[in-house]
C-alpha cells in the first residue's frame, strides 16, 4: 500500500537555510513546562477518579441507586468530555493555548469543589458534567503545546512523560480520596481534590508561554511551511492502518476501563468488608465510625 504524504511538520525547532535548528524554547524551560503539564494532567486524573472511591459513601448519604452511580461517574462525565474534545482541540489551533489550559483547570477544579457541596443526585450530576467540560480542554491542548515545545525526535518520550499523569492521578485520587473521606467525609475529599487545580491554574497562566508567535517568526526566517490543514491531516491518518488499530484498541480499553472502575471500590466494600478492615488494620488504621455502614 502506498502511503499518503504527511502534512508539513512543525514544532520545537526549525532548520534555517543552512540546516541549523532554531529552537523555540530553551532546554531548562522545556523541562519546566513538561513538569507543570505533568502536574496538570495528574490533577486532571485525580479529579476524574476520586469519585470512584467515594461512590459508596455518596450512595449511602444521598440514597441513590447503582444506575445513578453509573450515570454520575460515567455517562454524565464521558458525553461532555468526549463531545467537547474535538471542538476544543480545533480552538487550540488558533487561540492562546495557555489560556485554554488555565480556563479548563479552573472550570474542572471549580466543579470538583461543587461536587462536595451537592445536596442531591441532580446537583451532583450537573457538577460532574462541569468536570467533564473542563477536563476536555486539557489533553488535546497540552499535546499541541508539547508538539511545539519539544523537537520531533524527542516527542515520544515527552508525551510518555506527560502520560505518567494517568497512573499518578488515578493513584492519588483513589488513595488520598479514600483516606480523606475516611477521616473527614466524602464532601471534604472533593473539596481537597479541587484545590490543587486552582493553584496550578495560576501557575500555568503566570509561567507558561504560548510559543505560537515565536514559531511563526522562526518559520518566516527559515522560509518553512506552516502547519498542515486539518482535512489533509485526517486524510493522512485515515490512510494508515496503524492509526485505526491504535484508535480501536484505545477505544475498547477506555470502554472497559471506565465501565469497570466506578464499581471496583464498591465491589470490595460490599463483598469483602472484613478483608478491607483487616488490610486497614495492617497499616495501623482502626475501623472508623464513618465505615459503620459496611457492617450494618
Amino acid at each position: 500500500m502506498t502511503e499518503a504524504s504527511a502534512p508539513a511538520p512543525y514544532g520545537a525547532s526549525i532548520s534555517d537555510g543552512a540546516g541549523v535548528p532554531i529552537p523555540l524554547v530553551s532546554a531548562p524551560y522545556r523541562r519546566y513546562a513538561l513538569f507543570i503539564l505533568l502536574c496538570v494532567y495528574t490533577v486532571n486524573f485525580l479529579d476524574r477518579q476520586v469519585v470512584s472511591i467515594l461512590a459508596e459513601p455518596i450512595k449511602n448519604d444521598l440514597h441513590i441507586a447503582d444506575w445513578q452511580i453509573g450515570m454520575m461517574t460515567g455517562v454524565a462525565f464521558a458525553l461532555f468530555y468526549t463531545g467537547l474534545g474535538l471542538p476544543i482541540a480545533r480552538l487550540a489551533e488558533s487561540v492562546n493555548r495557555i489560556w485554554i489550559i488555565g480556563a479548563a483547570l479552573t472550570v474542572w477544579s471549580g466543579f470538583t469543589l461543587a461536587c462536595g457541596l451537592a445536596q442531591n443526585f441532580v446537583q451532583l450530576v450537573l457538577a460532574r458534567i462541569g468536570v467533564g467540560v473542563g477536563e476536555a480542554g486539557c489533553t488535546p491542548t497540552a499535546h499541541s503545546l508539547i508538539a511545539d515545545y519539544v523537537p520531533k525526535e524527542n516527542r515520544a518520550s515527552a508525551l510518555a512523560f506527560f502520560s505518567i499523569g494517568t497512573p499518578l492521578g488515578g493513584l492519588l485520587g483513589l488513595a488520598m480520596g479514600g483516606i480523606v473521606a475516611d477521616a473527614y467525609g466524602w464532601r471534604t475529599a472533593f473539596l481537597l481534590a479541587g484545590l490543587p487545580g486552582l493553584v496550578f491554574a495560576v501557575i500555568v497562566l503566570g509561567t507558561l508561554r504560548e510559543p505560537r508567535k515565536a514559531l511563526a517568526a522562526v518559520q518566516a526566517r527559515a522560509n518553512a511551511p506552516g502547519k498542515g490543514h486539518f482535512m489533509a491531516t485526517l486524510r493522512y491518518l485515515g490512510g494508515r492502518r496503524t492509526f485505526w488499530f491504535i484508535a480501536f484498541g484505545a477505544a475498547v480499553l477506555a470502554f472497559i476501563g471506565y465501565g469497570n472502575a466506578p464499581f471496583t471500590a464498591s465491589f470490595f466494600f460490599r463483598n469483602h468488608p472484613a478483608e478491607v478492615a483487616a488490610m486497614a488494620a495492617q497499616v495501623g488504621l482502626k475501623r472508623p465510625a464513618s465505615w459503620a455502614w459496611l457492617w450494618a
